[in-house]
């Protein structure tokens, strides 16, 4: 999906599509965990040929990524459901509803394989922004040792 959008110094080219999953590591480090070498920002699933990976990007530059991948949650009862990991938008490039025109573009790609529930695990510091894009917050929590409470989201597609 291409758009031209307009900001003050003149139009550009913004676009939305699939990618590799090792085209992800640069901007999940950068965004997700800084404090990791990039060799270990891949996730155990990033290569499975079921999972998508998508890539926004302006003009050239990767400016945002989400991983996609076939997974079930204990708690869920539906099939053919997917998580959402590694949504990462380049901090320069925030609440210009980069992750929203992102996770549409994803959603429509998803539909199309017959997925029927997106969820992802948050902070409860993030739980706000999940629900701006469509999430509602579960009953589910849980703690993680370097990032406190979270919280189980899910999208109905």
């Amino acid at each position: 999906m291409k758009l031209l959008e307009h900001q003050s110094e003149g139009f550009y080219m913004f676009e939305i599509k699939q990618i590799e999953a090792d085209h992800t590591y640069a901007l999940r480090q950068k965004v997700l965990m800084p404090d990791h070498a990039i060799e270990e920002c891949g996730y155990s699933r990033d290569k499975k040929k079921e999972t998508l990976h998508i890539g926004a990007f302006k003009e050239e530059n990767l400016i945002g990524t989400a991983s996609f991948f076939k997974e079930r949650h204990e708690t869920l009862k539906e099939k053919n459901v997917y998580r959402l990991r590694g949504l990462a938008i380049d901090p320069e490039h925030r609440n210009q509803l980069r992750g929203q025109t992102l996770l549409l573009f994803a959603e429509n790609k998803l539909t199309q394989l017959d997925a029927k529930l997106l969820w992802c695990t948050t902070s409860i510091n993030n739980v706000d922004y999940y629900e701006h894009l469509g999430f509602k917050a579960s009953e589910h929590r849980f703690h993680l040792p370097s990032k406190g409470l979270n919280v189980l989201m899910t999208k109905s597609l």
